[in-house]
């Protein structure tokens, strides 16, 4: 049965103000959250030199065609489409930390593989998109794992202080991954640079492993229902909810629409502007510096106008500056995709923080790796169709009308908020109890 609609009525918002559940006495401390960030950082660090060492791995020294590098890209997200779904069912019957530290040592050693096989002569296109796939269903299990277990670690008052510092690691990541990554790679080559990231992966699980719980996890030992059910039970609590279900809409369509552009705008600068590598580098470190901008204030924009105005505004102010990137060209009109990036990025972060915050603490504990897990089958599945389409189009229409296509798309993904009673809260609601959607969707 369908859950019913929840009405004005069925909300719930006295106990929050601003979006952020109110404490009373000084804020807790979360020791954790410390050993976290370090975990984050080895693993987004690792993650910028993998991003640019896979990619220049199969076009310089396998020689692969643009095809075969797309190819190698789609198999690092393409897991979430496959997998997705089912992991959030086993982590929510698992302890996660646990899960987190076997996926950074999976991802460490699927990566030692590729230096081992280049040095005997030995390694392929394929190979590349064994890995990558490899580390892509790693990926989703630490991925759904970690944002399941953060509220676990900071409890619900402190996930939009957590969530806004983790986004700042991954934003500084951003900024500096690209040119630290290139002298990385120009100074020991690509293949033993993919050893750099299995480095940090392993350091990543370490700090994990550190971590003290305040407390242990609670781990659901109800009578377990079958597999398909269980992602079912996911699927319906997410359609049901009015809110979830029109943000995943938004952050869907996002990410598919500028996947497509995003990819072909690389095309674009590299191909037919003749861009070097290292200005597109530079170039795009615009992103990571207006997200590390925008998390050094989005906690006090969450407080000050609340999650709801924070996840309307953002998106509907940030997805249209995406169309700037359509006008670059030679020389000073680069600018435009400064100007693109910096933006978009700053409004994401926002956007992000506040919405999956809101999640964390809206949805019941033991259907969250569900939800979470529902939530990135939509939106990471969607970037490797996106960038495939993109693709297609710009082999017959040109990259830069794949960019203009790609950037319409994003900067309409605000209506399905403004088309929506989320344009008029200021604070996003949440079912007066769990049962006023768990039961029903069940």
């Amino acid at each position: 049965m369908m859950p019913r609609r929840l009405h004005g009525g069925a909300m719930q918002l006295s106990k929050f103000r601003s979006g952020v559940t109110r404490t009373t006495g000084p804020p807790r401390p979360f020791p954790g959250l410390h050993q976290l960030l370090i975990a984050q950082s080895l693993s987004q660090g690792g993650f910028a030199v993998l991003n640019l060492a896979m990619p220049l791995l199969a076009a310089t020294v396998l020689r692969a065609t643009p095809f075969q590098v797309s190819m190698v890209a789609a198999s690092q997200t393409v897991a979430f489409l496959l997998i997705g779904l089912p992991v959030g069912v086993w982590v929510d019957r698992m302890r996660k930390r646990p899960i987190m530290i076997v996926a950074d040592l999976a991802r460490a050693a699927a990566l030692a593989a590729v230096p081992v096989l280049w040095a005997l002569d030995a390694l392929t296109v394929a190979h590349l998109c064994g890995v990558a796939f490899v580390v892509g269903i790693a990926t989703v299990f630490f991925d759904v794992a970690d944002q399941s277990y953060l509220p676990h670690l900071v409890g619900t008052e402190g996930l939009v202080t957590a969530n806004a510092r983790l986004v700042a690691v991954d934003q500084t990541a951003a900024v500096a991954g690209p040119g630290i990554a290139g002298l990385i790679v120009q100074a020991v080559t690509a293949p033993l640079a993919v050893m750099v990231s299995a480095i940090a992966y392993v350091g990543s699980a370490f700090c994990v492993a550190r971590i003290k719980d305040r407390q242990p996890e609670a781990v659901d030992r109800t009578p377990r229902d079958r597999l398909g059910r269980s992602i079912l039970q996911g699927i319906r609590y997410l359609w049901g909810h009015p809110v979830l279900r029109r943000l995943v809409a938004c952050s869907t369509t996002v990410t598919f629409c500028w996947s497509m552009g995003y990819g072909m705008l690389l095309v674009l600068l590299a191909r037919d502007l003749g861009v070097s590598a290292v200005t597109i580098g530079l170039l795009f470190t615009a992103g990571g510096a207006g997200g590390l901008c925008a998390t050094a204030v989005v906690g006090r924009i969450v407080e000050r106008f609340g999650d709801g105005r924070a996840v309307v505004v953002s998106v509907t102010l940030a997805a249209p500056c995406t169309l700037l990137a359509g006008l670059t060209g030679p020389g000073a009109r680069l600018a435009f995709v400064v100007c693109a990036q910096f933006a978009f990025a700053a409004g994401l972060v926002i956007y992000n923080v506040a919405q999956v915050s809101y999640r964390q603490r809206t949805v019941p504990g033991h259907l969250l790796g569900r939800v979470n897990a529902t939530v990135r089958f939509f939106a990471w599945g969607a970037r490797p169709l996106g960038m495939l389409l993109g693709g297609v189009f710009a082999e017959f229409h040109g990259a830069r009308s794949a960019v203009w296509v790609g950037a319409a798309g994003t900067a309409l993904a605000s209506l399905w908020l403004l088309c929506s009673p989320l344009r008029g809260m200021r604070v996003l609601a949440q079912p007066s109890s769990e049962s006023s959607v768990t039961k029903e969707a069940l």
